[in-house]
């Protein structure tokens, strides 16, 4: 009997699948490596540095309907914002020293 074409369909389904293609890690380095030289941090603005000493404040505030939304209008309302100047400017300072020892390696 000469096969028909369902029979051929059959068989090419319980062939085993092609085993699947994975894409490769970008880097092949051990996680030794990449732990030793990890980027250092980016400096923080004077926002981000109101934000994380008020962070509860601001979460308990009630009258804005998300946190960020109510970090925002503390932000604006505050009227003396040195203070977060200067501690956002001590950081980019941190961050330049730091950026300036650290050596990525290739």
């Amino acid at each position: 009997m000469a096969p028909t074409k369902k029979t051929e369909a059959t068989t090419k389904e319980t062939e085993a699948p092609a085993a699947k293609v994975t894409k490769k890690n970008a880097s092949s380095k051990s996680k030794d490596d990449a732990s030793s030289k990890k980027h250092p941090k980016g400096a923080l603005t004077a926002y981000l540095c109101f934000i994380r000493e008020n962070r509860e404040a601001i979460a308990a505030d009630e009258t804005h309907k998300g946190f960020m939304k109510a970090a925002g209008a503390a932000w604006k309302a505050l009227e003396d914002k040195s203070q977060y100047e200067e501690m956002a400017k001590e950081d980019k300072e941190r961050f330049e020293r730091e950026m300036a020892s650290y050596n990525p390696g290739k």
